[in-house]
Parts: structure tokens; sequence; C-alpha cells
């Protein structure tokens, strides 16, 4: 499978573990999708090594948390 990437997570900030759907639907970004969206951020992240909501140090998985500062961060 080639490296999965997303608008939503920045290669060398997040945990190369953090996932979410929206890497594996292969669909470009409508430009104006804003207008029709509110900015709320509902997307449902999961870790690759625990397969959950929650990481291997048992905290949270989001982009705002899975930044470095973690133990269990991959870069």
């Amino acid at each position: 499978m080639e490296h999965l990437t997303s608008p939503k997570l920045t290669p060398g900030v997040h945990c190369l573990s953090l996932r979410h759907k929206g890497m594996y639907v292969t669909s470009m970004p409508y430009p104006e999708e804003s207008q029709f969206y509110d900015a709320y951020d509902a997307t449902a992240y999961w870790c690759v090594e625990t397969q959950r909501g929650f990481g291997p140090d048992g905290a949270p998985v989001r982009p705002d948390c899975c930044q470095g500062d973690r133990d269990c961060c991959k870069h």
C-alpha cells in the first residue's frame, strides 16, 4: 500500500500512527466545501498501534494530541 497522506495531518508534525478514514478514500476535496460545512472537525481518529481512539499511553488520539510530545509518537 502506498504511503497514506491527508490534508488534516502534517508529516513531521503528527505521529505516523495517526489515521482517519479520509486517508483511505481516493477523492479530491471540493474547493468550496467550507461553504457547506461547519468548521467543527468531527473526524474519527485512531492509532495504528492500538486500533482504537486511544494511543499506547492511554491518552486520546487526535491531531492536537499526537504531535511529538508523547513517548509513543513516531515521526
